[in-house]
């Protein structure tokens, strides 16, 4: 990456990770794909630093690049119940960050109105009718729109109101084939013992090769040795592996915000509009981003084309939100064990109709009746308790 030779753009995107790239991807593909473009980002992104899976009953946009995909995936109860979960006609889909940026990367090479700089961002400005972006390598302007990725998300690490994903992955090799690829486990909960909502994430790709992923849905984050304890723990638990028995290939570690975006909708108004994780990309009660990123960029970028100004960047569904909201705090009341939540929604509805609703896919008749399945004392508490907030979490 070098520093441009002009400082005059059409659109500046302030920040080269997955949403950024994702939009310069989309815009490369688009109408306005001749007009000239800035990338601004600190660091190169090209690493093989994180996993995005999803699931999708069609194909998507970047399918082609996914590692593994799965049509059943395990849910393990903390009772030590195990369902398999048959979910055709979607697939459960694994994408690697490294094999992303080399296509994203490719294409975008091949478009020489778009330009990349590393830099750091220091602010936005606005001067007259453009949307400056001050870096340490200098100014930078855009004439139509900032898109600003690099923001920081509205929520207190340190607060254990403020639930959160956190969680730390490893992905082995072991040095025998024992990983079965059929299917994939998406909660084990049999590693909980308390109410927190705590549970291993297991993406099996080959006879021998595994992601195994820590995970809590918690306020309270934890010191890395303690996933890793835990990883340890499960690997001896349930496949006999003591730690000369596989090696360790990538290990990841993540903090992602669950929490709604507390700011008013924005629209295609305004002239500096943030995306991504800093936008409120991310599902708040599950953490999936990633192909709620690129459906919400590619609509963005036609509603660009055909001038649609009034248009939301994000569309939320208010009784969708209060759903969320009211699980968050169910959640953060701790009044009963996260995974029997999600046991009571599982068992009881089927993995097609969960993963709409995860999806924000389903009627309101279907998600009045997923609601029935719920425990009813600690959701109804805690929707009776948002009521009084306004809607608003801690």
């Amino acid at each position: 990456m070098n520093k441009p030779v002009q400082s005059q753009f059409a659109f500046i995107i302030a920040g080269g990770g997955m949403a950024g790239l994702s939009l310069a991807y989309y815009l490369s593909k688009s109408s306005l794909g001749d007009v000239p473009i800035l990338i601004i980002d600190q660091f190169p992104k090209n690493k093989n630093d994180k996993t995005w899976c999803y699931w999708s009953d069609r194909v998507e946009e970047f399918d082609k690049i996914a590692e593994k995909s799965w049509d059943s995936l395990w849910f393990h109860s903390q009772s030590n119940q195990s369902k398999l979960l048959n979910i055709n006609p979607f697939q459960y889909r694994k994408i690697n960050s490294g094999d992303w940026y080399s296509e994203v990367n490719k294409a975008l090479a091949t478009k020489p109105n778009i330009q990349f700089t590393e830099a750091k961002i220091h602010s936005f400005f606005y001067r007259g009718v453009d949307v400056g972006v001050s870096t340490d390598q200098g100014d930078f302007y855009a004439s139509q729109k900032v898109f600003d990725s690099i923001s920081p998300f509205a929520c207190d690490f340190e607060n254990p109101k403020h639930i959160k994903q956190h969680f730390l992955g490893w992905t082995i090799k072991s040095h025998f084939p024992v990983f079965k690829q059929e299917s994939a486990d998406l909660f084990d909960f049999r590693v909980a013992f308390d109410v927190e909502c705590e549970f291993m994430y297991v993406l099996p790709t080959s006879p021998k090769k595994a992601l195994f992923e820590y995970t809590f849905f918690s306020g309270k984050i934890r010191d890395k040795n303690y996933y890793r304890d835990k990883l340890k723990a499960y690997l001896l638990a349930y496949y006999g592996f003591g730690e000369d028995d596989y090696d360790l290939l990538e290990e990841e570690y993540g903090v992602i915000p669950m929490r709604p975006l507390a700011e008013n909708a924005q629209n295609l108004h305004a002239k500096l509009i943030k995306i991504g994780t800093s936008g409120g990309f991310v599902k708040s009660t599950t953490g999936y981003s990633f192909l709620r990123t690129q459906r919400t960029l590619k609509e963005l970028v036609v509603n660009l084309e055909t001038k649609n100004h009034k248009a939301f960047v994000l569309k939320e569904l208010r009784f969708k939100k209060w759903l969320d909201n009211v699980f968050l705090q169910v959640l953060i009341d701790q009044k009963i064990a996260g995974s029997k939540v999600f046991e009571a929604l599982f068992f009881k509805n089927s993995p097609q109709k969960m993963l709409r609703f995860l999806d924000e896919k389903t009627s309101l008749r279907e998600d009045l009746s997923l609601m029935l399945t719920v425990p009813t004392y600690p959701f109804l508490s805690a929707a009776i308790k948002l009521f009084f907030k306004g809607n608003k979490l801690p």
